[in-house]
């Protein structure tokens, strides 16, 4: 697990042919992935889990925890138990954000104190400059000391690492985290809440998503209180002729309405978040088989476009063999004209 570009898929890719690598500018992993190991793991057979990370510029956090919770229900209903879990940071970015803070937490509240002594903490993407490495290391440093990132976590048995990419650095996770393994596996807390009936927004992982959303909405109603504010302003103003006041009105209104609709949207997440362990396995098999409907529509299409094209290319075809034939007989005409 983590943010998109911190090295999930790369990380899995050590080990398995089916990961696909992203740019690191947007995810594409969309879904919850299984990937069983190319070869075994010290005589092990091993399936790796990839995950899309929660600051999907394409997917609502909500979207991306019904993702997850969904997947982990169902493995722990068929009796799949986790080994352990890797969280994998990015220790080029220059600054945790706030987006990186709430995000941790969420996985914090998702894993449990209890499962912690089964995390690995790894940061990627290290420097190979002095400078550079100076400067990470202040920020790692910063990551294992700092009670809002990993302090709680290693406190709780969770093991830090640097990962520098190579292969033999992941193996060196992946076997900590097999010698280490539970002897029943690990259940992690928001599998133990939804197995009791609770709800996905009342789960401890839920609630903190809760939290960040409403300080989205927040900050959203700012805007608009700030928008209105500027409204009046406008309307008040008589240095302004009647046609300069209704146009500014309307643009003011006009950015008002999207930071509305940004309220709602934010709304609308939290309502996909109101669901148990049962109507979340409902919804989610709704929605694939949706999106398999959407693809083979797709590929129907795409199909249809391209039985189109070879049609109308084998029309100029057979207008390009007359035309030249047309040609030919002028030029035979001519010539027996001329003779």
């Amino acid at each position: 697990m983590g943010m998109t570009g911190s090295g999930k898929s790369t990380f899995i890719r050590h080990f398995c042919d089916t990961a696909t690598v992203g740019d690191g500018l947007k995810s594409v992993t969309a879904m919850v992935e299984a990937h069983p190991a190319s070869n075994k793991i010290d005589g092990r057979r091993v399936i790796f889990v990839d995950t899309p990370g929660f600051d999907d510029t394409t997917r609502p956090d909500s979207a991306i925890l019904r993702e997850i919770a969904n997947w982990l229900n169902k493995a722990r209903q068929g009796g799949i138990k986790l080994t352990g879990i890797v969280y994998l940071h990015a220790i080029n970015n220059t600054r945790v954000t706030g987006t990186v803070k709430n995000n941790l937490r969420m996985f914090k509240k998702m894993c449990g104190d209890d499962s912690m002594s089964s995390v690995a903490l790894a940061t990627t993407h290290w420097g190979s400059g002095e400078a550079d490495r100076e400067k990470q290391h202040a920020r790692h440093k910063e990551l294992l000391e700092d009670e809002v990132f990993w302090k709680p976590m290693i406190l709780h048995g969770a093991t830090d690492f640097i990962h520098d990419s190579e292969e033999r650095s992941a193996l060196r996770i992946v076997r900590h985290l097999l010698e280490n393994r539970p002897r029943d596996g690990i259940d992690l807390t928001i599998q133990k809440e939804m197995e009791e009936g609770i709800t996905l927004d009342k789960t401890a992982a839920g609630i903190a998503l809760e939290e960040k959303l409403e300080n989205k909405k927040e900050i959203y109603e700012f805007e608009i209180n700030d928008l209105q504010r500027e409204i009046a302003d406008v309307k008040r103003d008589n240095r302004l002729t009647h046609q300069k006041r209704e146009t500014e009105v309307r643009i003011l209104k006009e950015e008002v309405e999207k930071w509305k609709n940004k309220i709602k949207s934010v709304e609308d997440d939290w309502e996909l978040m109101k669901v148990d362990r049962d109507q979340l396995q409902l919804e989610r098999s709704k929605e694939l088989q949706e999106e398999a409907q959407r693809h083979d529509e797709m590929v129907a299409q795409l199909q249809a476009e391209k039985d189109q094209n070879e049609h109308l290319r084998d029309e100029n075809e057979k207008k390009k063999k007359q035309l030249k034939l047309i040609k030919a007989r002028i030029r035979q005409a001519q010539g027996c004209a001329l003779m």
